[in-house]
């Protein structure tokens, strides 16, 4: 290896990764980190993924709140927890005491306390529980808060909305023979599939969505709440593993590889022009075509001059008001035409789109965005035509598309609830829920998948992005300083990962520059673009199917002439020993600098969120 990495070349950002401590009560852990709970754990099997406590603003920000007094003690048969705080900002001051209690007998309690300081308007604040999103198809039980009970199960294709309400307790069995229970109160809670965001749970929140938000907790208000979680259990402890070690082993051809585009905006070109010789490949650059930004012919032949320089076709994402279908559809074509550009295919996205909205709701005075398609069509523009969101997964699973689209197209974001390490990385596991409920909505249609990132490009539930000038790690932020360090790069590896394995035709994981970009803002090379630069090389390859007994592992392989080659990433905050086949190659461990570094020795000791790439021979 090159060395052991500081804190600003892996997550591009000196603030501390929050501390995380390990409380035990005989089969009963749970891990306390920033006054909240995850990983609740008994006999070694994960029961619920987080108990949090949160203050959220009147536009879904999320409180970074200041904790003091913390207090923690354990003993053989328990542990208690006791701590405050304040969350603080321009729209008011709230404060809270927390007391969190576990027994051996596996009963553990989270209990707040709050109090406004101030007039506190907010759209929640509150307890959100989080059952994993492995508890898809499983049985649930719900007692309402009239203490009616409900037989139902966790969804397994993505829920659009929620799949329950009025929740004052949920039980289900996270492995067979011990049951769960979470009692909540303080009012009545109600589920949401956070899949649809990437995030890896199930979400159960306070104060239902269908009451009045934001709203005012008076100042001087006092508000309780409470979560009690109760496991029983007669099955066998899980049994351990090494963390510290995983196998990687090579099987036969299972696909092909993606298409790999880039997104680029209008003001973003001429700076994409400057470090075109920098990027690397691509296949597509997807530029963002809007009238209403004074958006004309010359700026798509100056998106197409860009394109070909570093040899990709050009694809034009055209936002319409869908008001007229036919006016809108033959403006946008002409515009096209008079550029001379002949695009390789062109995306319709509508501008209600941007803000989301309740499911199967089309706006009054606008059309379908069948209606899109069809007139686009009807011009005798060559090039496909494709219907999606430029928003996430959610806006297209609550609104799908309609019509004859020759390919829909939706994206990703890791930090529109939670921007801890452990929750961005944990959004690659549901990738695969994501591609298989977008096949059921659209009977199977290519999927073009991106912009897949951690921060957001726009925000379609609040007035903005989370700005973030101190660069650290928040959610709902348009910037997130971990894309340009190590650990974005082994974020993309996974996200490649799981787009290959579900057979997507294109990917988007950058833009050429600025927040998201491939280049920093003097113009370097970034992690990440290494891994796009290989992504794009391997585009239309043959895939081999990988197979890695450790989850924290991704792992890509692609045939490379006469031999196979693979893109392996350690996706966690520690060091991985990977057992590769027998005649694979190390041909270069990356750095913060986007090269391939050679150690001194072949057999791969993968520190934390590094990324590396083998080479082996191909097996007939």
């Amino acid at each position: 290896m090159s060395g052991e990495a500081t804190a600003l070349e892996l997550f591009g950002t000196e603030q501390p990764v929050a501390e995380r401590r390990m409380l035990t009560a005989g089969p009963l852990t749970v891990i306390l980190e920033d006054g909240n709970l995850r990983t609740i754990c008994f006999a070694g099997i994960e029961a619920v993924r987080a108990i949090n406590y949160l203050a959220r603003d009147a536009s879904w920000g999320t409180y970074k709140a200041e904790l003091s007094n913390i207090r923690i003690s354990e003993g053989e048969g328990g542990f208690d927890v006791g701590y405050d705080g304040l969350c603080v900002g321009p729209q008011g001051r709230f404060s809270y005491r927390i007391t969190i209690t576990g027994t051996a007998a596996g009963v553990l309690t989270m209990e707040a306390e709050g109090v406004a300081l101030t007039d506190f308007p907010t759209n929640r604040t509150g307890f959100v529980v989080l059952h994993p999103s492995e508890a898809a198809g499983g049985r649930l039980t719900i007692r309402h808060s009239e203490g009616q009970i409900e037989e139902t199960v966790f969804p397994e294709p993505i829920s659009a909305d929620q799949p329950a309400f009025d929740i004052a307790a949920l039980t289900h069995e996270p492995t067979p023979g011990m049951i769960c229970t979470v009692a909540m109160e303080g009012d009545a809670f109600e589920m949401e599939d956070q899949r649809n965001w990437t995030d890896a749970s199930f979400k159960t929140y306070i104060r239902p969505l269908s009451k009045l938000r934001p709203y005012v907790i008076g100042k001087g208000a006092r508000d309780v709440q409470r979560v009690t979680v109760s496991i029983e259990s007669n099955a066998l402890a899980a049994r351990g593993r090494t963390a510290d070690e995983a196998t990687l082993t090579l099987g036969g051809p299972v696909g092909w590889m993606p298409s790999m585009a880039l997104f680029l905006d209008s003001d973003d070109l001429p700076a994409a022009v400057e470090g075109a010789s920098l990027l690397g490949p691509a296949q597509e650059v997807i530029v963002r075509f809007d009238s209403a930004r004074r958006h004309n012919e010359h700026m798509l032949r100056k998106a197409a001059g860009f394109a070909a320089s570093i040899g990709a076709r050009l694809a034009i994402e055209a936002i319409f008001d869908a008001l007229d279908p036919r006016a809108e559809a033959k403006s946008i074509v002409d515009a096209i035409r008079s550029s001379g550009v002949e695009p390789s295919a062109i995306l319709i996205s509508p501008r209600r789109e941007f803000r989301t909205r309740p499911s199967n709701l089309v706006p009054a005075d606008e059309r379908p965005i069948s209606d899109l398609v069809s007139a686009l069509k009807a011009t005798g523009i060559d090039a496909a035509i494709g219907a999606g969101t430029p928003s996430f997964f959610t806006e297209f699973n609550r609104n799908p598309l309609s019509g004859d689209a020759d390919f829909v197209f939706f994206g990703n974001a890791a930090i529109v609830h939670a921007a801890d390490d452990l929750s961005v990385m944990e959004t690659l596991s549901v990738y695969p829920s994501v591609i298989a409920t977008a096949r059921r909505l659209t009977a199977s249609r290519p999927i073009w998948l991106g912009p897949c990132t951690i921060g957001m490009r726009h925000n379609p539930y609040g007035q903005s992005v989370a700005a973030n000038p101190a660069r650290v790690r928040i959610p709902a932020a348009g910037e997130d300083p971990r894309h340009g360090a190590l650990f974005g790069a082994a974020f993309a590896v996974g996200v490649a990962a799981q787009a290959a394995a579900t057979g997507v035709d294109h990917l988007v994981i950058a833009s050429p520059t600025g927040s998201f970009g491939l280049l920093g803002p003097t113009g370097n090379r970034l992690p990440l673009q290494a891994v796009h630069a290989e992504l794009a090389t391997a585009a239309g390859a043959e895939r081999h199917q990988t197979l890695v007994d450790h989850p924290g592992i991704a792992a890509i392989a692609y045939r490379f002439g006469d031999d196979i080659r693979v893109l392996v990433a350690n996706l966690t905050p520690a060091a991985v020993n990977v057992s590769t086949p027998p005649d694979a190659r190390l041909v270069g461990v990356l750095d913060e600098t986007a090269k391939l570094t050679k150690p001194l020795h072949n057999q791969p000791t993968l520190e934390p969120y590094r990324s590396m790439v083998l080479q082996c021979q191909h097996r007939l």
